[in-house]
């Protein structure tokens, strides 16, 4: 089930690299960034390893702040 996720974390990379708009890049490390978030959640919960929890809190609170900051200076 991890591989699985992992794969699908790996995926918005492409959209992150390639894509047409600065707006797709943001949607895509913000994509990427949550479902690595979940991946480590995930993982915490089932090896009991409650600190990789709290690091995917962490990482989706820094990825809501850079969200928010690009969209702010690439609106103008």
């Amino acid at each position: 089930m991890e591989f699985l996720l992992l794969a699908v974390a790996i995926l918005p990379i492409y959209r992150l690299i390639k894509g047409p708009t600065v707006w797709d890049r943001v949607v895509g490390l913000s994509s990427s960034v949550t479902k690595s978030a979940i991946f480590l959640s995930i993982l915490g919960w089932t090896e009991h390893m409650d600190y990789l929890i709290y690091v995917a809190i962490i990482m989706i609170l820094l990825s809501l702040g850079t969200v928010a900051v690009l969209s702010h200076f690439l609106e103008e």
